[in-house]
């Protein structure tokens, strides 16, 4: 029972997230395969009155049909075709409810998925990526097919059991109830013992296969640094570790998802002995007989759909663990959006540039004793190149996600074009080209890279070549085998540092943004080169507003405002020349440069 009532937890939830119409379609599925049960019923009930005449001797009376001693034959005969024909519907109708199951693997994917992108920057950096990674598609597979395709084949199963036991009573009443009693001590035997054994191994596989997940991804990225320290045994040795936990609570689950048929196998030899007992008692040795016989005409239905249940609740079981991870982060999301919609219904910026103004702004980690910013109000004129320069851990990172819209202050708000950041989010990233100090790369063209797609046909090449034109890269492309078209390789591979990072630029100018975010974003580039971006970026002044972090400070010696930030307050603001006289730290670093 407490099987069947986990599962029934988990299948609430699960329901409710499938499309439209998803509900009807299981209804027809439970009552197609209720039907199915009927013809069971009718062919394992056919053979139930007949076999205690046959055995006796007398003659074969079927209820309103009447005598039938003489077309015994037909009767059997036609009994076996309609188990044929139950077999044949029951395949097409499996193979229908498959497809239809597939696309809920896809819908709930989908929804999972979107449910990961729309959740907050804050709440994203709580969770590894190579986990959300599987979740969206391991866990949303297991979710389906070890959860909802077994459970939907639970109407089938019962339709089944109910039809055998409705036999047994039509034919032997007190077979029936012995039968009944002592099948279901063996079931609830093995829900009380297999079940909680199953959700404990679906938990921990979920676990350790989750941290070798991890452990690989992370290997992989440092696999230059783990090579040359020599810490490749290092990692093959934890991998080893978790795999081997992983693997031997797969194993787990498999021998638990078998072991109810070998004792379901075990009990029905013993009731033969209980059942012919018995009818031994009641009927003498021909009674013993009768009984053994409906029992195994029964026994021959109900094993089988028993352990077809106890096999659904096994595995349903031990993928509880993703079901409710998946399930958890759909109705989490989901609850995210709906705050948003309602608390924060989204309007349109005005067109062309607008002003960004800070109001009191502070923001505060979660667990954090003190706030990343503090009381910060500044003001970013449309058209203006601004940068924020300051020692590591003075709060620009954090800003700058302030001024993406990627957190949300814990205090104070922010204001774009005189409205209210959160009140225009939408439309606002849409306005943002961003370049972050280590550009990510996809395996596909430089085109697709560059417009950000993995969709070939959605590539502008008179865009593309535009933005890689303004970051100083479009040369460098043409000049290699396949210009445009040419594969980068995963994370970008087959090009330079400096190039990767130029890349990046000409994504940021794709679109023709009215902001431009560049953190870090020429740290890798050589001197020559990055004198030929940042002029490249000069010539948006007036048009772009340039919003630039950076240590080395050439980039942001003309920028029209320099804001110093030191332990999450703007310590001082002007141009660079006032800065420099303001800032003693600031002085120094740019003699040091020979700035100054």
């Amino acid at each position: 029972m407490d099987g069947m009532k986990n599962l029934l937890e988990i299948l609430r939830p699960l329901l409710a997230t499938l499309p439209s119409g998803s509900r009807r379609f299981l209804l027809g599925y439970g009552i197609a395969s209720a039907c199915l049960a009927v013809l069971d019923m009718v062919a394992l009930g056919a053979v139930a009155l007949i076999l205690p005449a046959l055995v006796s001797g007398d003659s074969v009376v079927l209820p309103v049909v009447g005598d039938v001693s003489g077309v015994i034959l037909p009767i059997l005969l036609g009994v076996c075709l309609l188990i044929v024909l139950k077999g044949v519907l029951a395949v097409l109708l499996l193979r229908m409810a498959t497809a239809r199951f597939a696309q809920h693997e896809v819908s709930i994917g989908d929804r999972l998925f979107a449910s990961y992108l729309a959740s907050p920057w804050v709440n994203r950096l709580k969770k590894n990526s190579s986990e959300l990674v599987r979740m969206v598609d391991v866990g949303v597979g297991i979710t389906v097919a070890g959860v909802l395709i077994p459970a939907m084949t639970l109407f089938g199963e019962f339709g089944t059991l109910l039809a055998v036991i409705v036999v047994l009573f039509v034919a032997e009443p007190i077979i029936a109830i012995v039968t009944l009693l002592y099948l279901g001590f063996v079931a609830f035997l093995l829900a009380r013992v297999i079940s909680p054994m199953s959700v404990q191994a679906g938990r921990e596989n979920r676990q350790w296969s989750g941290k070798t997940v991890t452990m690989l991804t992370e290997a992989m990225n440092t696999l230059k640094e783990l090579t040359l320290a020599g810490r490749a045994p290092d990692v093959q040795e934890r991998v080893n570790m978790t795999r081997t936990k992983s693997s031997r609570a797969r194993a787990r689950s498999i021998f638990l998802s078998q072991v109810p048929r070998y004792v379901l196998e075990t009990a029905l030899i013993l009731g033969f002995a209980l059942v012919g007992g018995v009818g031994l008692i009641m009927d003498g040795p021909e009674g013993a007989v009768s009984a053994v016989g409906l029992f195994a005409v029964a026994g021959f239905r109900l094993v089988p759909s028993l352990t077809r249940l106890q096999a659904v609740q096994s595995q349903a079981n031990s993928s509880a663990s993703f079901a409710n991870n998946v399930m958890h982060d759909i109705r989490e999301g989901d609850a995210l959006l709906a705050a948003r919609v309602r608390d924060r219904p989204q309007q349109k910026l005005d067109s062309g540039r607008v002003d960004i103004k800070l109001r009191n702004v502070s923001f505060t980690y979660p667990g954090a004793e003190s706030p990343a910013l503090n009381r910060v109000s500044i003001s970013i004129p449309a058209g203006t190149h601004v940068a924020f320069v300051g020692s590591s851990g003075a709060g620009k990172s954090t800003l700058i996600d302030l001024l993406l819209g990627l957190i949300e202050p814990s205090e104070g708000h922010l204001e774009v074009g005189g409205v209210r950041m959160d009140f225009v989010l939408d439309d606002w990233r849409k306005r943002i080209g961003y370049v972050p100090q280590e550009v990510s790369l996809f395996d596909a063209s430089v085109g697709q890279n560059v417009a950000l797609t993995w969709n070939p046909s959605n590539v502008d090449r008179p865009k593309v070549e535009t933005a890689l034109r303004r970051a100083q890269l479009l040369e460098t492309i043409i000049s290699r085998p396949g210009g445009i078209d040419a594969v980068v390789a995963e994370r970008g591979h087959s090009l330079s540092g400096g190039q990767r990072q130029r890349l990046g630029i000409a994504r940021a100018l794709y679109d023709n943004p009215n902001v431009l975010v560049m953190d870090e974003a020429t740290s890798a580039l050589d001197t020559a080169t990055e004198a030929a971006v940042t002029s490249a970026i000069r010539k948006l002044h007036g048009e772009v507003t340039v919003i630039t972090v950076a240590h080395r400070l050439s980039t942001i010696r003309n920028a029209d405002i320099v804001f110093f930030m030191k332990d999450g307050r703007v310590d001082a603001q002007g141009s660079f020349d006032e800065v420099v006289a303001k800032v003693p730290d600031f002085a120094r670093q740019a003699a040091l440069a020979g700035l100054s």
